[in-house]
């Protein structure tokens, strides 16, 4: 005799396959929606978007670091040994690059 689910009263082999089945839908559905969003990011208007949210990273990562003792001691240092680096540039393009890294398919 076949095992029942008691929940549904289905016979336990109909409600996994029904399962199967919208676990499946679900994840088309997810796929489609990224697939959609990775196109609307690749436009144009997306680079415009991505271009806006990288300027005010940096320039939010750049006050966070000037208003911070340590961080300002730190970069002088960097800057005594001749060093001219950005920090906040770096991190805003290492985000940038995650960002763009998990759009490929």
């Amino acid at each position: 005799m076949a095992e029942t689910d008691p929940v549904t009263g289905l016979p336990k082999s109909e409600v996994e396959k029904k399962s199967d089945i919208e676990v499946f839908n679900r994840l088309s559905n997810q796929k489609a929606k990224s697939d959609q969003l990775i196109a609307d990011i690749n436009s144009e208007k997306g680079q415009i978007v991505l271009n806006k949210i990288k300027e005010n990273l940096l320039t939010r990562a750049n006050k966070l670091i000037d208003e911070d003792g340590e961080c300002k001691a730190l970069k002088k240092v960097l800057i005594d040994m001749g060093l001219q680096i950005n920090v906040g540039e770096m991190a805003a393009d290492r985000l940038m690059k995650l960002v763009m890294r998990k759009q490929t398919p």
